[in-house]
């Protein structure tokens, strides 16, 4: 059921988007929805394994900066979080990473899969979809 379901797309770079994303993720997952997130463009290299490529790719404002200071959990973090409530999966965006000439294994552990844009928007027909 369409009400059961809720998209994402991630295509920032942003850490307050990225982190928004993450909360809704969360909290969508622990309220029984099933959640599927494509990340593609700016957010894709944030989540690369190496820690100075995935911290070079963020843009951060003050908040996210303050979240960093006080030990808040971070977006990935959050993330993992979401798939342990429940049914969610996280898909990296095949263009990027044939730009980057990249694998899942380049990239932090929480992925499940890689997608096109065309199998994505296929999968997420018809159910609310939100991009950040």
């Amino acid at each position: 059921m369409a009400e059961d379901m809720m998209n994402l797309m991630l295509i920032s770079g942003e850490y307050s988007r990225l982190h928004a994303a993450a909360m809704l993720s969360a909290v969508a997952s622990s309220y029984g929805k099933t959640v599927n997130i494509f990340v593609s463009m700016e957010a894709l290299p944030t989540f690369h394994k190496d820690p100075q490529i995935a911290e070079a790719s963020l843009i951060k404002g003050p908040v996210a900066k303050k979240i960093e200071e006080t030990g808040g959990q971070g977006f990935i973090e959050l993330f993992q979080q979401a798939k342990d409530f429940g049914e969610v999966t996280i898909y990296a965006c095949g263009l990027v990473m044939d730009v980057y000439h990249w694998t899942l294994a380049d990239l932090n552990p929480i992925f499940d899969d890689v997608m096109g844009v065309a199998g994505f928007l296929t999968k997420a027909e018809g159910q609310p979809t939100f991009t950040f």
